[in-house]
């Protein structure tokens, strides 16, 4: 009779396709347009002064930690972050759509402190959506990457959103959650 396999070990041929993911999850440096208050959602961002020097004290706060590859967004902001911290890494950013910021479509531009999380204004992406793509990013990170350690530098929204998924939170929940300051990181095992 056989029972639950609850010490079942499974072949070491199999094993790497269990194998964690360990990821760095970091926001952008900050940007002239942090500086000001506005929703950058999808817009490329520069980063200030200070965010430059937030991404090179990341770089060498991470020179001696084992990181096997950096991901990013693909939007500015967040990929000359991911340059600095490479160029002490020695290690090449590459950068997905997935990462992006939330879009909030013709509000771009707008105050984001006039903006009430729980009741996005038409036109944005919605919290949903939001959702649907942290959890399409971890998937794709745990495909991409098992058993390494990478390294993401995403956005506020969407850090936000890929912490709640992997919470269990609901997209409702999510907007109750802080935004992670710039070049703040976490360390999750996924």
């Amino acid at each position: 009779m056989y029972g639950i396999f609850a010490n079942f070990d499974p072949p070491k041929s199999k094993q790497h396709h269990m194998a964690h993911t360990e990821l760095l999850l970091t926001r952008h440096g900050e940007t002239e347009e942090n500086k000001q208050d506005i929703m950058q959602g999808h817009i490329p961002g520069r980063l200030s002064e200070k965010g430059i020097q937030q991404a090179q004290q990341l770089g060498e706060l991470l020179k001696d930690r084992e990181i096997n590859a950096i991901v990013c967004s693909d939007l500015a902001r967040s990929y000359d972050t991911a340059k600095i911290i490479g160029e002490v890494k020695g290690l090449t950013p590459r950068p997905t759509s997935l990462l992006r910021e939330i879009d909030w479509g013709k509000h771009t531009g707008g105050r984001l402190s006039s903006i009430d999380w729980k009741n996005l204004p038409e036109g944005c992406e919605t919290l949903e959506h939001l959702s649907e793509r942290a959890k399409a990013f971890i998937l794709w990170i745990k495909q991409e990457y098992p058993g390494k350690c990478v390294l993401a530098v995403g956005h506020g929204a969407i850090d936000r959103a890929i912490l709640a998924f992997l919470e269990g939170k609901s997209a409702t929940e999510m907007a109750d959650m802080p935004i992670m300051k710039n070049t703040s990181f976490v360390c999750l095992n996924i």
